[in-house]
């Protein structure tokens, strides 16, 4: 084909305004978007953005998605109307996806999801009702805050391993002047005013660090005991967990305390019977093997006997109503969602007191003070009440698509589709090198491949996977092959060669099913150099061949895990045709305006020519990586490469 392309639809976005309404959505991205409240998934591109790439398509377009993940592209689809086919290896993701789709009627959700929370009323009084030592009065414990501890190899005293000394302000109160502080000699708790020049423990009168020094620097520990000061690795295998701090729903009002005798009585139950998949080993992996050396090696270990006894509780409930499926199956999606409070994992602000899930930016949490959420309460962070409540709003949104209800199915029917019934939205589950869409019957690729070794999906996946089969929600046959996730694994073995051949037989089967005049849009960015290699050796070995480029906005840049961090708040969005086209056929949708802009389109520059070139046979793939680099130089220009590393050859 030679010639200029027919108009890209990157051409046709106004990309400043929707730069605006990106950011506006980011910062309250449940209010905007609902459904990803659903179910936990990392990484997700912003509805506002794949809206609007969407919106450029016209209304009979087929779509497809082969790295749906948290399923924005297809909810979006549904909105608007158009046929959508999405496909994700993960069954954790694909169920959120096919619940998310499923039209459920929000007056029954809501009428269904209160007699649940109304039957746990009796459960959730007796295990975490109380009588408050201050006021006097019938209270409730909302969070329970558990230190852990270690022993000295050389002493064997115990050590308390608070990361900082100050563990939490006493209230939220912006004027707030006390605070709690931990002692990592005794582990007793101590109320001060933040202050307090010479600060001493009320257990053993040692004085206590400031607030700001960190008591774990390096994961590492130093004993106190009298005459020891060895310094030891505070995460070692052998562990015990202690709860020191409760906070309290008296009357309305929450307040932090020391516990009552009686308060940890309650807290220290045994662990009940569990379901199988519970009772199963954490695999090994990148993320995981962090909580396997603490000595976290099954996925019950997570959560203390009281918050394990409540969510069973939870899931016996759910069993004796009488729900209509859709319903059955969001209330189930509820509860497992609520699994990311593990109470032996989820980490508290300190300065802001709250929970953080176990899983919160992006990888498992690792503390030595952790909180245990009560979830069965009528408020806080994570409950099942506050989960529906965002449920509800979802199914409310929901009420926009104009999709019918999807199926879902498993990549190993060896059937493909056919072509007159692609209209339903399809929801399939297992790897997409192999698609049950026929050949040449899409219009529109739209998708999101997994950047490089940013998120390890399949492993932080695992802790929900695991509920959802515990509960029946997935079926126990349902396992994932970890080795087919298109994600580099240093614990599997698997580098960038594993990335790059997954990703290229990916983009290969999506290339059959795409139409001769199809176009593929892929979102993108990664600070290495090697990763934006493999994406340009996959797409010249599928290929494809760049068309266009554009950067937008994607991510909140004020979220805690960038503040402060050499990390892309943009994406660079790259759209594809199989038709052979030069590098100066390629349109930049969008200006090189601030640094990640500029470095983001240099480096889609260097992938389209070096994809071309590949895919033509111009250069040879021994010295591929080279080439990307040169490319890669010559269009940053004059300026520094202060986003993206480019090193020696993998």
């Amino acid at each position: 084909m030679s010639g200029k392309p027919s108009a890209t639809f990157l051409e046709t976005i106004d990309w400043p305004s929707l730069d605006i309404e990106v950011s506006r959505q980011q910062r309250n991205r449940e209010v905007h978007s609902p459904a990803i409240s659903l179910f936990r998934w990392w990484a997700r591109r912003p509805h506002a953005l794949i809206g609007r790439i969407l919106d450029a398509a016209p209304p009979d377009y087929r779509i497809s998605d082969p790295f749906s993940g948290g399923g924005t592209v297809a909810l979006e689809a549904a909105r608007r109307g158009l046929a959508i086919y999405a496909q994700d290896l993960h069954p954790w993701a694909t169920t959120g996806l096919a619940t998310a789709l499923d039209r459920v009627d929000p007056d029954q959700l809501q009428d269904g999801g209160a007699a649940w929370l109304t039957s746990l009323e009796e459960e959730r009084h007796r295990l975490y009702g109380t009588s408050c030592p201050k006021h006097g009065a019938e209270g409730e414990v909302i969070t329970t805050f558990w230190v852990r501890t270690t022993s000295c190899p050389e002493c064997s005293s115990e050590a308390f391993l608070y990361p900082y000394s100050m563990i939490s302000l006493a209230s939220r109160r912006k004027d707030e002047t006390h605070a709690f502080f931990g002692c990592n000699a005794c582990g007793a708790v101590t109320r001060s005013a933040r202050d307090t020049v010479d600060r001493r423990c009320s257990g053993c009168r040692r004085r206590l660090a400031d607030e700001g020094v960190s008591q774990l620097a390096g994961a590492l520990i130093t004993c106190r005991a009298t005459g020891c000061g060895r310094e030891f690795p505070a995460f070692g295998a052998e562990h015990r967990w202690q709860p020191v701090l409760v906070q309290r729903l008296c009357g309305g009002k929450a307040h932090i305390d020391l516990p009552s005798d009686s308060e940890r009585n309650a807290a220290a139950l045994d662990m009940p019977d569990l379901p199988a998949p519970l009772r199963a080993e954490i695999p090994h992996g990148l993320e995981t093997r962090r909580l396997r050396r603490a000595g976290i090696r099954l996925w019950s270990d997570l959560y203390p006997a009281r918050q394990m006894r409540s969510m069973l509780a939870a899931s016996a409930a759910l069993d004796r109503l009488n729900l209509e499926p859709p319903v059955r199956a969001r209330l189930q999606l509820v509860l497992c969602g609520a699994a990311e409070m593990a109470g032996y994992s989820s980490r508290w602000d300190r300065f802001y007191p709250k929970a953080f899930e176990a899983t919160a930016n992006h990888r498992f949490s690792l503390t030595g003070f952790a909180a245990e959420v009560n979830l069965l309460a009528p408020r806080g962070r994570g409950t099942l009440a506050r989960r529906l409540i965002h449920s509800v709003r979802a199914a409310r949104w929901g009420e926009e698509l104009h999709s019918a209800r999807p199926r879902a199915l498993g990549s190993q029917s060896r059937k493909l589709l056919d072509p007159t019934d692609l209209e339903r939205p399809t929801v399939v589950r297992g790897s997409s090198t192999r698609q049950l869409l026929p050949d040449h019957s899409i219009d529109l690729v739209l998708t999101d491949p997994p950047y490089y070794d940013d998120v390890q999906y399949a492993e932080l996946g695992a802790l929900f996977l695991t509920w959802a089969q515990s509960i029946d929600l997935i079926g126990d046959s349902v396992h994932v092959d970890f080795r087919a996730e298109v994600v580099p694994n240093s614990s599997r073995g698997t580098g960038t060669t594993h990335y790059f051949e997954l990703l290229s037989a990916v983009l290969t089967e999506t290339r059959r099913t795409l139409k001769p005049a199809g176009r593929a849009v892929l979102t993108f960015h990664n600070t290495e150099g090697k990763a934006w290699w493999a994406l340009a050796r996959a797409l010249g070995d599928a290929g494809f061949y760049v068309t266009a480029l554009a950067v937008a906005h994607a991510e909140n840049e004020t979220d805690h895990a960038k503040r402060g961090r050499r990390s892309f708040s943009r994406d660079l969005v790259i759209e594809c045709r199989s038709a052979r086209l030069s590098a100066a056929e390629v349109v930049t949708a969008t200006e090189a305006g601030g640094d990640q802009s500029r470095q983001l389109l240099a480096a889609g520059r260097a992938v389209a020519e070096l994809s071309a070139e590949l895919a033509g046979g111009v250069i040879s793939e021994t010295r591929s990586y080279e080439h990307f680099g040169q490319r890669y130089r010559h269009h940053l220009g004059d300026g520094p490469s202060t986003y993206i590393r480019l090193g020696n050859a993998p």
